[in-house]
């Protein structure tokens, strides 16, 4: 083999390295529980402790700009070859450079994305570390737990700030609420202590919304990132939500709950109106589901403020059912499966039953 083809071979490898090592480190993960649990305790709080701190440092997403300026550097790049080869103007061996940055760019975020949240899929779940019971429950359980969260609304309801028009709104401390809240939490849960980077608001949410998407995890910059234009009840759910993922609980089902035991557990009262609201969504569906007369009889017991911030949502998102969020839910749920969520996007109602866990854990609740 003479020294040229030696060095062709080589920069090929090179190329294709990031790939092999992402999805070497997908496999490893699926096979070894073990692996996926060391590398969620070792390593990704170094992953989210520096890169977290390093985009933690402007107040815009790191993520969302970058997005942008790849999509308009691609056009520009993919323009300019064009043009170059219509004018024949092309260097000897372009295609093979331009293949070559193409495997490398996508087997870096590959791998990129295997440190930054894949390997996390294939740990021990939070109901697994934490030994909660999720066997789930009877149709009576449910309405019992739907009537307590009514009451905590209903009391709840009074105490948020709201507008005009009566839509409950959040206060300005609410990215530092966001933090104390899951804070608190750790001092029950320690896998949820440590660095937590800021919050932040996506710029242009329009685009959440036509996917009916109100956060986003960001594997490769470490940000926890909400939609600013949902209904407001929903935002600090939301960003709990996304925090959670970034202390290693990558399944929604368990980001949910965290989302919910965060909020509800806060010293804000919006935070607490906002997880009893979703945990009364969550399992008022579950009752609706197999009893729709006791779900009707339990609803009634709702206060008019927080019917109407339930009114306001639907309306919202009612304006949002387009075929982009259809393709963007089919994207997602093929997206959980190929992590081994083997139920998809039905993993979010799964929450359900860690509710009912805590609620059988804390009967004075």
């Amino acid at each position: 083999m003479n020294k040229k083809a030696g060095k062709k071979i080589l920069g090929w490898f090179l190329t294709f390295l990031p790939a092999l090592i992402g999805t070497g480190l997908y496999f490893l993960a699926a096979r070894s529980k073990t692996f996926a649990d060391w590398y969620a305790d070792k390593i990704y709080p170094l992953w989210v402790g520096s890169m977290g701190r390093l985009t933690g440092l402007v107040p815009f997403s790191v993520n969302e700009m970058a997005i942008y300026l790849l999509i308009l550097l691609g056009i520009i790049w993919v323009v300019r070859d064009l043009v170059r080869a219509f004018r024949k103007r092309v260097r000897k061996g372009w295609m093979g450079r331009w293949l070559r940055t193409v495997i490398l760019a996508g087997g870096c975020l590959w791998l990129a994305f295997m440190i930054g949240c894949g390997v996390n899929y294939n740990g021990r779940t939070f109901a697994e570390k934490y030994n909660l019971d999720i066997s789930g429950g009877t149709k009576e359980e449910l309405a019992d737990i739907v009537r307590r969260m009514v009451q905590e609304v209903n009391a709840l309801a009074d105490q948020v700030p709201r507008d005009e028009s009566g839509l409950c709104i959040m206060e300005e401390t609410l990215l530092e609420d966001a933090e104390a809240s899951m804070r608190k939490l750790s001092e029950t849960y320690d896998g949820l202590d440590g660095f937590y980077p800021p919050a932040k608001a996506v710029l242009w949410s329009e685009f959440l919304s036509m996917e009916n998407i109100c956060g986003v995890h960001s594997p490769f910059t470490s940000e926890a990132q909400y939609n600013r234009l949902i209904t407001p009840y929903n935002i600090p759910h939301t960003i709990c939500h996304e925090l959670s993922h970034l202390k290693g609980f990558m399944r929604e089902d368990e980001a949910n709950y965290i989302g919910f035991l965060a909020c509800i557990g806060s010293d804000s009262a919006a935070f607490r109106y906002s997880g009893y609201m979703l945990g009364y969504i969550y399992v008022s569906n579950a009752l609706y589901s197999v009893d729709y007369d006791l779900w009707f009889e339990v609803r009634q017991g709702l206060c008019d403020a927080a019917l109407y911030d339930l009114e306001q949502n639907t309306v919202y998102w009612g304006r949002y059912q387009t075929k982009l969020a259809e393709v963007k839910n089919t994207a997602n749920d093929n997206y959980l499966k190929f992590n081994h969520q083997s139920d998809g996007v039905k993993s979010y109602g799964r929450v359900v039953n860690l509710i009912l866990a805590y609620y059988r854990e804390n009967p004075q609740k």
